[in-house]
């Protein structure tokens, strides 16, 4: 058996007494909520700002409901706590903003992690720690998961979840209410938590629920978006799937082992978004939602009959003639795909299991059934060459099918990350994980040269894949918050392809979106958080949206 990359706690299943009894319990309050009590203590789940950026007619994706948070805050709904999220991603300084609808109105804090908001859980986190300090914290999500000990030393969090979260905040927040946290928290599996002298103490896994019909209808008006003017957007982020059978290097999952949901659980949530919240849109976030033919047929079946338009991820290697039909009868507007490069030798390094000949069959076996194909590129994978790079970018530009290309990021948890930590490239975590707070998926980004190719090369590459970008698929987005920002206006239409999907001038006035990058982004340009010769190859020809703030507070004096 290959090796695992990842940490060997997350191959773990959720089965025994306690985990069924939890799942059981989802099940029933699922189909009957408990009442909401308002003598049980109140929780907050704050979801922070992203950096990340957004090209057009994907914007929907910076401001959509996701499954993560809402799973959270449904399983706890349903069991009659008072819950509220606290939805700052686009906030002008959400610092702020979340300080405020916090302190004096929440019994329990959980903040969402993700790779790219480190600064911002960490300084909320002491904010309210500051003002409140009996308010426990509870820390879930992916970079939690991936570095706990990171959060553990040098944060104020006092219990971080491991992992998938909707079992152990049930089991958490029920010891809480009993007042039994102190003689519990050594029990109660799947977390880091902080003794009462103050010491970090890890709980012997809790692994994946075994059962995906055991989670909730999510319920969507816990968000604020649903009470705002516009009402919830139509746009859903969602899965039938959690985990990934591939162990690609450059890539973390909290979830790496393949759970699914079954088509009647399936039918049945996305019947429920449809009556409830009006959802026309889908991005199914599944790591590889075709991965095994006869269950992509069978899910496929039940989309099918709720009149929705979807987008979804996937692998080359994984589709043929069968699947696309039934994705495309099912209401596929566009399949994503996980190309990363065209090289063989940087495809075996990163593990991705894939091939040139198989992304072309797989662009031709999805253009031939008309739909549209979005490739997924990376520039400056391990063993790229200025060869191999540049056969890349004349693919994209002779076909126009990128959806979005990245300079490559040293996600924490990840092969990647681990080398680059053991070969000095990273020269400390907290200064990395600062640094990933402000990468925007733009050309100016500055980036960790992991291949040794000349930065104008990279940038050069860069520039030209993402010029050959296709429309996404919610052009009419009418969501935009008022202070998003725009990025680089483009009046090349591309193939005409595009132009019959979006119209003419479907970029003219911008190619990407974002909230604003949040104040204080200027301290972690790479200059900052890394070694100067690490700095030199991957930031000297560009100046970052961070930097270009620093620049601006200087002029300004302040």
């Amino acid at each position: 058996m290959a090796q695992k990359s990842l940490a060997l706690e997350l191959y773990s299943n959720a089965d025994d007494a306690v985990d069924r009894r939890y799942m059981h319990q989802m099940r029933e309050q699922d189909a009957t909520p408990v009442p909401t009590d308002p003598s049980l203590p109140r929780f907050t789940l704050v979801v922070g700002p992203s950096p990340f950026t957004m090209p057009r007619g994907w914007e929907f994706f910076l401001t959509s409901p996701y499954e993560g948070a809402t799973y959270i805050s449904t399983v706890l709904h349903n069991a009659g706590y008072p819950v509220r999220i606290v939805d700052v991603r686009y906030a002008l300084n959400p610092l702020k903003e979340a300080y405020d609808q916090i302190v004096g109105q929440t019994d329990v804090l959980g903040v969402c992690t993700f790779e790219d908001n480190f600064p911002f859980c960490r300084e909320l986190m002491q904010a309210v720690r500051d003002a409140e300090p009996d308010v426990p914290i509870i820390c879930g999500g992916s970079l939690v998961t991936s570095v706990p000990h990171v959060f553990m030393e040098s944060t104020a969090c006092d219990v971080a979840v491991i992992s998938e979260g909707e079992i152990t905040i049930l089991e958490l927040m029920e010891s809480y209410t009993a007042g039994k946290w102190t003689q519990d928290l050594p029990n109660i599996r799947g977390i880091c938590y902080r003794t009462p002298e103050g010491e970090p103490k890890r709980t012997s896994p809790r692994g994946q629920m075994m059962d995906l019909d055991s989670l909730p209808r999510m319920r969507l008006d816990l968000w604020p978006q649903h009470h705002s003017p516009m009402g919830m957007q139509p746009q859903i982020i969602s899965s039938y799937s959690r985990g990934c059978k591939m162990d690609c290097s450059f890539c973390y999952r909290t979830t790496p082992q393949v759970r699914a949901k079954s088509p009647e659980k399936m039918d049945r949530d996305l019947a429920w978004l449809k009556e409830q919240y009006g959802t026309e849109f889908c991005f199914f976030v599944d790591l590889t939602f075709s991965s095994h033919r006869g269950q992509t047929l069978e899910i496929c079946d039940a989309i099918k009959d709720h009149d929705l338009r979807w987008t979804c991820l996937t692998r080359c290697a994984d589709m043929d003639k069968p699947r696309i039909t039934a994705m495309r009868d099912s209401g596929a507007d566009i399949i994503l795909y996980g190309v990363e490069s065209l090289g063989s030798e940087v495809l075996r390094e990163a593990r991705k299991g894939s091939s040139e000949n198989l992304t072309v069959r797989a662009m031709r076996t999805t253009f031939e059934h008309d739909v549209r194909f979005g490739a997924l590129l990376i520039v400056g994978l391990p063993n790229e060459s200025e060869e191999s790079l540049n056969h890349m970018v004349e693919f994209a530009e002779t076909y126009n099918h990128v959806t979005r290309v990245k300079y490559l990021s040293a996600m924490p948890g990840t092969t990647v990350y681990k080398q680059a930590i053991a070969s000095g490239l990273i020269r400390s975590e907290i200064e990395h994980l600062n640094w990933l707070s402000i990468e925007q998926a733009l050309h100016e980004d500055e980036f960790l040269n992991v291949s040794g190719l000349p930065e104008q090369v990279c940038r050069d590459a860069y520039k030209r894949v993402y010029d050959a970008y296709q429309p996404g698929p919610v052009m009419d987005f009418k969501h935009y918050p008022d202070n998003f920002q725009y990025f680089h206006p483009q009046p090349d239409d591309g193939l005409e392809r595009s132009t019959s999907y979006a119209g003419t001038g479907w970029r003219r006035k911008w190619s990407s979106a974002a909230g604003p990058l949040a104040p204080g982004s200027e301290r972690f340009t790479l200059d900052q958080c890394a070694a100067p010769e690490v700095a030199a190859r991957g930031s000297s020809l560009m100046t970052s949206g961070a930097k270009r703030m620093g620049s601006a507070l200087s002029v300004d004096g302040e």
